[in-house]
């Protein structure tokens, strides 16, 4: 009786189908990964645009002078109270 193929063959391809299961299976938890990671940058520049936007809502003069006036009962200085600088 004669062989179709010889007997070394048939640990190539079963190496061979090792290695591409192998392979499909890194590059699918490599693309899983990878779409994590652009959804967590997704969301951290979501947060940073909020906390840019608090920042200037806290940072407005219009606030700060609200602030100035009811928490720490701040008003602007009467003429007398205000000192003129001479220019150098």
């Amino acid at each position: 009786m004669k062989r179709l193929f010889p007997i070394w063959t048939i640990p190539v391809l079963i190496v061979f189908a090792f290695t591409t299961v192998w392979l499909r299976l890194t590059v699918f938890q490599t693309t899983y990964e990878l779409n994590e990671a652009n959804r967590t940058l997704h969301n951290l520049k979501l947060e940073n645009e909020k906390m840019e936007l608090k920042v200037a809502q806290l940072r407005s003069p219009r606030r700060l002078e609200a602030l100035a006036r009811a928490k720490y009962k701040l008003n602007p200085p009467t003429p007398d109270r205000v000192i003129q600088l001479k220019g150098q």
